[in-house]
């Protein structure tokens, strides 16, 4: 299950409680064990040089769990992303440049199926375990973020589908 991280980050409540943020403010849905959590970064402006490229969103809620584990899982594409826009318009033929993890996730979801495509025609019609393709994923993400290695707010970081996909390419 892929589950985008939420947008409540800068939420800042009706005063009945807490407001959410800046840390600890995934919905409980966002945080179960077996899951991939997708946070959502800014457009690269350029070729990715190194982890300051990649620009946090404004929205997008960051970990930790409860019990100190990493969430969002990786972070992708979700600031600005032109896509179908029929719930804010109401026909079925509008586009809009749309922003959220809502956004991100999809994004995530179509990169990890192309990677099985690849996978499965290269392995007589077999796909990856879900641990195997959560692993692939973890492991061949782009440093994020100004702090070294994975974190609550980037996770382990962006998402490298060509990566992914040369690891399956080359074996």
């Amino acid at each position: 299950i892929i589950k985008s991280a939420g947008n409540d980050r800068t939420d800042i409540g009706d005063g009945t409680r807490p407001p959410d943020g800046p840390y600890d403010c995934l919905e409980p849905k966002s945080v179960a064990k077996n899951i991939l959590t997708i946070g959502a970064v800014e457009h690269l402006n350029s070729t990715y040089t190194g982890p300051d490229d990649v620009i946090m969103s404004e929205f997008s809620s960051w970990g930790p769990t409860d019990d100190g584990r990493i969430k969002p899982d990786v972070v992708a594409m979700g600031v600005n992303v032109f896509s179908s826009a029929v719930a804010n318009s109401g026909t079925t033929d509008s586009y809009a440049s749309l922003s959220g993890t809502s956004m991100a996730s999809p994004n995530v979801t179509g990169s990890l199926l192309l990677l099985q495509q690849l996978y499965s025609n290269r392995n007589s019609g077999r796909f990856m375990w879900a641990s195997t393709l959560k692993a692939l994923m973890i492991n061949t993400t782009k440093e994020a973020g100004p702090n070294p290695g994975p974190d609550y707010t980037y996770g382990w970081g962006l998402l490298n589908t060509k990566g992914a996909a040369e690891i399956i390419l080359n074996e």
